[in-house]
C-alpha cells in the first residue's frame, strides 16, 4: 500500500510534477523546509520529502494526522510485529464477531454486516492493546485500517452518502504499507491552519484549501470516526453523519477571502505556492470556489511578486455537474 492509494476529493497526485516543477525553478535548497497546511493525503509533502525538504504537515481531520504520523515519523518499528498483527486481523472470521460499535452504526449502509463487523473488532482491537505498540506503530495500525475501509467501501469515493444498492462482500483485507525510513525531519499538527500560520518558520508554504462550500469532514466522517474512535451516539440523518461543527471549515463559507488574507499575512517564509481552479460557473452553486482569482491575486499581491501557472485537469465528480475547460492553477508569491 502506497500514500497516494486513497480515493480523495482534490488529490493532487495527478499533479505531483505539475507542482513540484513549478516550485523547484526558485532554487530554494533542498535542505528547507517545506510546509503544507491543508495536507489532505499528505502526497504533495511527501514529494517533496522525497526530494530532501524537511516537512510540515498539517489537517484539522484527525484521520489524516494519524498517516503523516505513521508516514512521516522516523520512530524505529517492529515490523514481525506489526506483520504479525496484520495478519491475524486478515485471518479473522468475520461469522465469529459479535455485532460491536461499527456494525451497528454503519453496518448494511457503508459496508456489509460481516465487514463492519470485522472493522469494529479491529479498531477495539488495537485501542485495547494499544500498550503492546510505540506512537508510530498504532497509527500504522490504524493507517492500515482506513486505507482497508476506503478501498471497499459502499459509496462513489466518499462518506457524503452511501449507495442505494447493499453493500457488495468483498472482504476486508488490510495490506502493508510501504515505508521509507530516509525521510527527512517532519513537523506534524493536527490544528487550524490560520493559527499554525502564526506560529511555525518555513522556507516554501503550499496551500490547497477547501476550494467550495462542500465540508470535507461530511466526505470522510466514517473515516474519522473510526480514527478517534470516541464511539459518538448520536448522528444525523441516513448518512450518519456524527456532531461536527468543530470540524468544519470556514473556508467553505463565505468568510473564506478574510480567511486567506488572515493566513498569507501571518506566513514566514521565502516562497508561498497556492493551488486553486477555476470552478465558478458549477450547475450546483456549494461546487462553485469561495474565493474569487482577483481576491487570489490581490490578497497575494500584498505579500509579494506573483506568478500564475495553469494546466488542465479533470475534477472529480459524481456525475452532476459538468465542468468544461476546468483547471488548475498555481499562484506562486515570491515574498518581498
Amino acid at each position: 500500500m502506497k500514500i497516494n492509494n486513497r480515493r480523495y476529493i482534490g488529490c493532487k497526485t495527478k499533479l505531483l510534477d505539475f507542482i513540484y516543477d513549478s516550485v523547484e525553478r526558485y532554487n530554494i535548497s533542498k535542505d528547507s523546509v517545506f510546509a503544507d497546511i491543508f495536507a489532505g493525503t499528505g502526497v504533495v509533502a511527501y514529494r517533496f520529502a522525497l526530494e530532501g525538504y524537511k516537512t510540515i504537515l498539517n489537517d484539522t481531520l484527525f484521520s489524516n494526522y494519524v498517516i503523516y504520523k505513521t508516514i512521516f515519523n522516523n520512530e524505529i518499528m517492529r515490523i514481525d510485529l506489526l506483520k504479525n498483527e496484520i495478519n491475524y486481523f486478515n485471518s479473522i472470521d468475520s461469522d465469529s464477531l459479535k455485532a460491536n460499535y461499527f456494525s451497528n452504526t454503519y453496518g448494511g449502509k457503508y459496508y456489509s454486516f460481516d465487514n463492519a463487523k470485522k472493522i469494529g473488532f479491529i479498531r477495539d482491537y488495537i485501542e485495547e492493546n494499544k500498550q503492546k505498540y510505540n506512537e508510530r506503530e498504532y497509527y500504522y495500525l490504524i493507517t492500515c485500517l482506513l486505507y482497508a475501509c476506503d478501498k471497499i467501501a459502499n459509496t462513489v469515493g466518499h462518506f457524503e452518502s452511501y449507495l442505494h444498492s447493499a453493500p457488495k462482500g468483498e472482504k476486508l483485507m488490510l495490506e502493508e504499507f510501504e515505508m521509507n525510513s530516509n525521510l527527512p525531519e517532519s513537523y506534524i499538527y493536527n490544528e487550524d491552519a490560520n493559527n499554525l500560520a502564526k506560529k511555525i518558520n518555513a522556507d516554501i508554504v503550499y496551500i490547497d484549501p477547501p476550494y467550495n462550500a462542500r465540508q470535507y469532514v461530511n466526505f470522510y466522517h466514517v473515516l474519522e470516526n473510526l480514527a478517534r474512535w470516541n464511539k459518538p451516539t448520536e448522528f444525523e440523518g441516513k448518512s450518519m453523519k456524527f456532531k461536527r461543527d468543530n470540524l468544519k471549515s470556514d473556508y467553505c463559507r463565505s468568510k473564506a477571502p478574510l480567511l486567506f488574507e488572515d493566513l498569507i499575512q501571518s506566513l514566514k517564509c521565502k516562497l508561498i505556492v497556492v493551488s486553486y481552479n477555476n470552478t465558478y460557473n458549477a450547475k450546483s452553486v456549494s461546487s462553485n470556489n469561495t474565493i474569487s482569482e482577483d481576491q487570489i491575486i490581490e490578497i497575494l499581491s500584498k505579500k509579494g511578486n506573483v506568478t500564475i501557472k495553469t494546466i488542465d485537469y479533470s475534477a472529480f465528480n459524481a456525475g452532476k455537474t459538468d465542468l468544461k475547460n476546468h483547471k488548475e492553477y498555481l499562484y506562486i508569491c515570491e515574498v518581498f
